[in-house]
């Protein structure tokens, strides 16, 4: 076990994986089985353990004894989701890098299937698999099929549809070039982070999906979609610090998909074509602008009432 940093003489490995996790027992051990699996064995895993208070930590610190890739840290408080996703990027050092959920489970080809098309492609950003949908128990539920065009070569089509339509947002447990997600905003903190990555990584080339059913993802009570339903309450699971702000989360997702686009190393014209996409997202969200607007505005109001008293 190591404290979440790379120990003096080892080797830097192919591929790093971190794996964000809190209260995550019920299924971890099933996950980190899953990884040990896999048929490309230079891999390292960190575990960050958000200061979880069931048995996370007890089954971590049994895989580390089991497989020396695996290290295991824990913080002495909870960071919010953001931040913990982070640590696991930056105290890593691999050539590739993927986040693992401790409630997912890895078929033993995904990460060897998804080094090989990012070696065969190397314009692309990402590459991923078919996602399909477990239970509790393990068993498949629903295959994903989204017919989203995040890999064609034009930079402006593939920006439309992930910024227009709603998907799942698979391709974040993809494998990418640890440089190229450097450039990225990584988890920021705030409600559809996940979205906003992917689109970044789509600004700097295709997201290619390869068509095998290798990535399980259950679906359970415990998720944080779950627990937390809307864009407000995941603000707070992503960051503790967001309590007692307003936040504006439609408005703010618009923003940052326009931001992205101008951080982008896009021409000048490519970057006018992505921005001018973003009609099709304010046709699809218009309604929901308007709700966050006058929600936020109500909460500022009341704010103001409460401060005159």
């Amino acid at each position: 076990m190591s404290n979440g940093t790379d120990e003096p003489g080892r080797s830097r490995p192919t591929l790093s994986l971190a794996m964000p996790i809190y209260n995550g027992d019920r299924f971890l051990a099933e996950a980190l089985d899953s990884i040990r699996a896999q048929d490309f064995p230079d891999w390292r895993l960190l575990i960050c353990d958000n200061a979880s208070t069931d048995r996370t930590e007890v089954i971590a610190k049994e895989y580390c004894a089991l497989d020396e890739r695996i290290s295991y840290v824990r913080h002495e408080r909870n960071l919010g989701a953001a931040r913990n996703h982070n640590y696991g990027f930056h105290h890593t050092d691999g050539d590739y890098f993927a986040w693992v959920h401790g409630d997912n489970v890895y078929l033993p080809t995904y990460f060897s299937r998804c080094l090989a098309e990012l070696r065969a492609h190397p314009e692309a950003s990402c590459a991923h698999t078919v996602a399909v949908d477990i239970d509790v128990d393990g068993a498949r539920t629903h295959r994903w099929d989204e017919h989203l065009r995040a890999g064609h070569d034009d930079v402006a089509l593939r920006f439309r549809d992930l910024t227009e339509q709603d998907h799942m947002c698979f391709a974040w447990f993809g494998v990418v070039n640890r440089d190229l997600l450097a450039q990225t905003s990584l988890h920021a903190s705030f409600d559809s982070a996940d979205r906003l990555e992917i689109v970044e990584l789509a600004l700097r080339g295709p997201i290619r999906l390869i068509d095998e059913e290798l990535f399980l993802h259950r679906e359970h009570p415990g998720r944080i979609m779950r627990q937390a339903p809307t864009a407000r309450s995941r603000y707070l699971i992503l960051d503790p610090a967001w309590r007692g702000r307003i936040p504006f989360p439609v408005l703010n997702i618009g923003k940052q998909y326009a931001l992205a686009v101008l951080r982008a190393p896009l021409s000048t014209k490519d970057k006018a074509r992505c921005l001018l996409q973003l009609r099709g997202w304010l046709r699809t969200n218009w309604a929901r602008i308007l709700r966050t607007l006058a929600r936020g505005g109500y909460e500022y109001a009341k704010l103001a009432v409460r401060g005159t008293r």
